[in-house]
């Protein structure tokens, strides 16, 4: 019996490793070809495409077309399944493949509407921009007409289908939704609602004090500060002074379990179907981490005596990445850095004669509208009067079950959001159900039909000099962006493109009353008053998130803008002599290598900022509770990922919002307030700058709470917890080993598939270095927020130009350049950028000839 259940056993083991091997050959079947010959339909010449040694593409054709064909191309090749979730996303279609499981998201992508924003948008796209795109989608479309079956990526075989012929709308479609990832300025009004709902609107806004009246703007900077971190104490300094408490007393009532949450609903209605899409719809809306550097100089601060540019975009994490790196060559075009699969252009990069990079403007672009309908729900009113409400029906096919109509409702405003968000929490059969939602529409620049982003981008790649480039700029709709540039000439600009509404009153912070007309869009800041400068005297320019503007602007640009910590520390090392500064000698001349070394920095001025001010109200009892202030008294402020204080600090920082607001707001409003970094930081240096501040008093119990208190509390439950994670011995203790960046893929929920394709590495810094590493406020230290693509750009002849995509340029989980990036990514060391024929040649993996 024994022997017979051995060699029953061996026969399984046999069979598994069988059938493993025959699922391995499959699907390498589908890892592209990089060598050889292949005719396609499309061309007018041949193509010539070379992996370089780093597996980046180098497309030559003999004219533009042919070359943005060459692009779709070995866009399809690489990166086909995410393009086609993409696409399944912005028109809503997840479920078709993905079953019921994705429905709510489904029903939410249909509701506010990208694929019909995107249907409209290339209705009224001009004929040249639908020729380039349309040679493009040729190259899509030549690889999906020629591979079936094994020869498409393996997630098409798991879930068995095959795509259909990529679209213009497609295109535009992921267009938008890049646009949804970088536009959260909804998730803010929500916010504010539910903290009003739960405090009122005075000590709403002292937990949410505004960028500081003193605090950096992008135009008209200043230079240093004489220190690291000099503004940010300046900044918060000055929120101290203007929004000080002014209360010694709590209200009662009005917590958000009573009257429910807003923000709690939308996440709620949004929480279940693929955790990828989850966090690309709440972006922004649940935490402080979606941001971007970049920065420029001119020739007189250069070891090349030509401009430097540098640019690191800071975008959820996600594998494969959200770039893809190319290079594209036909006729006299030529273009080189990020694209974006789905895309015929280069999104962030050079030609051969400009460069320019990328930061998020956080303009207000969006509004939530609270309606009043009549009893049928087909009327709206508006200043009096009762207008007809659209109704727009959508069929979603769901695998596995009968298709779902959506009736989508649309008023003036835009759509009724709340109808997917109440639908989808009404079906809930686990937990406690969200309230319903007052009717609420959704305003959004994206939603217009005349929407030429992708048209400013294509004319953008060919632009030779400032003219040209800020006209490519015009068209720009969204998500508002500051364009860092340079050019081989020696000048330097910053133009923040798109359109930024002006309201006919109020500022856009709190969801408005639909029914008055008082808040209604009544136009666009003219472009030629939107922030900019050129060859500015200070010979530099640096964005990162903060205020475009001064506050005597007169237009209201937003209000969401982070501290600006990033933005002061590149500020402070292109200026000052700082202990560590790259450039300790001010006659010394900036090069690549300083630049990099710029991109990885890790000192914080969060840190800096706000531990004295913790140091100095913290009286800790517990032996490991002052093992862990001492520590912090020695520390640097630098998070490095070695570092056991920046765990602490880290650890510290997470338990603030929870102890000092937690009793007034209820659960569901603090996990929602608590990931708002900047907001939390203001707080609680404005809190604890007041005597006994109420605040610092927990109401659920009977004692009486100092700060100081609160602050000593705050730190034992971070060492407490930390003690969980890492054990007992604090000298042991790194960052890293909690922090990690988390890269997932869209399958990568199904427990087998796990270890195949999601990636994770230890990792350092916080939300506020350069070298950002936002810890995310749902997932305790994890970062889902990263700079995914690194570019450091040499002007000059030699061009010693590099970049870096944070993963790997395949998606193909079998391929060695599925995450062969990665580690160079977490150590910041970057790829050259090569232009010239015979470097590109030099090493390279293959040559793909593709020919009519």
């Amino acid at each position: 019996m024994r022997r017979y259940l051995v060699r029953t056993l061996a026969a399984i083991v046999v069979l598994v490793a069988i059938a493993l091997a025959g699922a391995y050959v499959y699907a390498r079947r589908s890892l592209p070809e990089i060598a050889g010959t292949m005719k396609v339909a499309g061309l007018s010449a041949p193509i010539d495409i070379i992996r370089d040694a780093d597996a980046i593409p180098h497309i030559f054709a003999a004219n533009k077309p042919d070359a943005l064909f060459g692009l779709g191309y070995v866009h399809a090749q690489d990166r086909l399944w995410q393009m086609e979730m993409q696409r399944r996303i912005g028109h809503g279609r997840l479920s078709e493949v993905l079953g019921e499981a994705a429905l709510r998201q489904d029903r939410f992508l249909r509701t506010v509407g990208f694929g019909r924003a995107a249907r409209t948008a290339w209705a009224s796209t001009p004929d040249w921009v639908r020729q380039q795109i349309t040679a493009y989608l040729a190259g899509v479309n030549a690889f999906i007409t020629t591979h079936h079956g094994s020869a498409l990526p393996p997630e098409f075989s798991l879930l068995g289908f095959e795509p259909e012929p990529w679209t213009g709308p497609d295109v535009i479609v992921w267009v938008k939704m890049m646009a949804w990832d970088l536009s959260a300025n909804y998730s803010f009004e929500l916010l504010r609602h539910d903290l009003v709902q739960a405090v009122g609107r005075e000590r709403m806004a002292e937990l949410m004090p505004p960028y500081a009246t003193d605090g950096l703007s992008i135009v008209g900077r200043s230079g240093g500060s004489g220190g690291s971190g000099g503004s940010g104490g300046e900044s918060l300094s000055t929120v101290v002074r203007d929004f000080s408490p002014a209360h010694t007393g709590r209200p009662e009532g009005l917590h958000d379990n009573r009257r429910g949450s807003w923000t709690a609903a939308f996440a709620s209605s949004l929480s279940g179907g693929d955790p990828t899409v989850r966090h690309l719809l709440l972006g922004g809306a649940t935490t402080e981490g979606l941001g971007s550097n970049n920065w420029v100089v001119d020739g007189t601060m250069t070891a090349s005596g030509k401009p430097l540019l540098a640019n690191d975009p800071h975008l959820s994490a996600r594998v494969p990445s959200t770039w893809y790196l190319a290079h594209v060559t036909g006729g006299d075009f030529e273009i080189i850095g990020a694209t974006l699969p789905g895309t015929p252009a280069v999104a962030l990069g050079r030609n051969r004669f400009i460069a320019w990079g990328a930061t998020n403007v956080a303009a207000d672009v969006e509004d939530l509208y609270r309606e009043r309908l009549d009893p049928t729900g087909l009327f709206a009113e508006f200043r009096g009067r009762q207008e007809g409400v659209t109704v727009i029906p959508e069929t979603i096919i769901v695998k596995g079950r009968a298709p779902v109509r959506v009736d989508v409702r649309v008023t003036r405003h835009g759509p009724l959001v709340s109808d997917a968000i109440n639908a989808t929490n009404a079906e809930a059969t686990t937990g406690p159900k969200a309230p319903p939602l007052e009717p609420l529409a959704f305003r959004w620049t994206a939603l217009d039909g005349d929407d030429r982003t992708l048209s400013s981008f294509l004319q953008l790649n060919e632009a030779r000099n400032w003219g040209q480039f800020t006209e490519a700029l015009r068209d720009f709709v969204t998500p508002s962006q500051n364009f860092v540039y340079a050019d081989v000439d020696g000048h330097i600009g910053y133009y923040a493109p798109g359109r930024i509404p002006v309201r006919a009153s109020g500022d856009g912070s709190l969801p408005a009353e639909g029914w008055t007309g008082a808040a209604e869009w009544t136009g666009w800041i003219p472009f030629d008053e939107l922030p900019h400068t050129f060859d500015p005297p200070q010979h530099f320019i640096v964005t990162a998130n903060d205020r475009p503007e001064p506050p005597t602007y007169r237009h209201m640009l937003g209000l969401e803008w982070p501290e600006p910590y990033r933005a002061q520390r590149i500020t402070d090392l292109l200026v000052n002599d700082l202990p560590g500064s790259v450039r300790p000698d001010r006659g010394r001349r900036f090069t690549p290598d300083d630049f990099a070394r710029m991109q990885a920095d890790t000192l914080s001025l969060h840190a800096q900022t706000l531990l004295p001010v913790l140091l100095a109200h913290v009286h800790p009892s517990r032996a490991p509770d002052q093992q862990a202030v001492a520590l912090l008294r020695q520390w640097s402020y630098n998070a490095a990922a070695d570092s056991a204080a920046a765990a602490i600090f880290e650890a510290w920082f997470r338990q603030l919002a929870p102890t000092l607001v937690g009793d007034d707001l209820g659960p569901l409003v603090t996990a929602n307030y608590q990931g708002r970094f900047s907001f939390v930081t203001r707080f609680v240096v404005n809190t604890l700058a007041v005597n006994d501040s109420p605040w610092c008093d927990d109401q659920s119990t009977a004692q009486h709470d100092t700060c100081d208190d609160a602050v000593t509390g705050a730190l034992r439950k971070g060492v407490a917890d930390l003690e969980q994670r890492l054990g007992g011995d604090m000298a042991r203790w790194r960052w890293d080993a909690v922090h990690r960046a988390v890269f997932p893929h869209q399958l990568g929920t199904v427990a087998a598939l796990r270890p195949f394709l999601n990636r994770s590495v230890p990792n350092g810094g916080d939300w506020s270095t350069i070298d950002v590493g936002a810890a995310a406020a749902d997932r305790p230290y994890e970062q889902h927020s990263v700079p995914g693509y690194r570019e450091i750009i040499d002007l000059s002849p030699a061009n010693d130009s590099r970049f870096l995509d944070a993963v790997g340029e395949s998606g193909h989980f079998l391929s060695k350049h599925y995450d062969d990036f990665l580690a160079d990514w977490r150590a910041v060391r970057h790829r050259k950028m090569r232009m010239g024929r015979a470097d590109i040649e030099r090493g390279a993996l293959g040559h793909l000839w593709l020919v009519p």
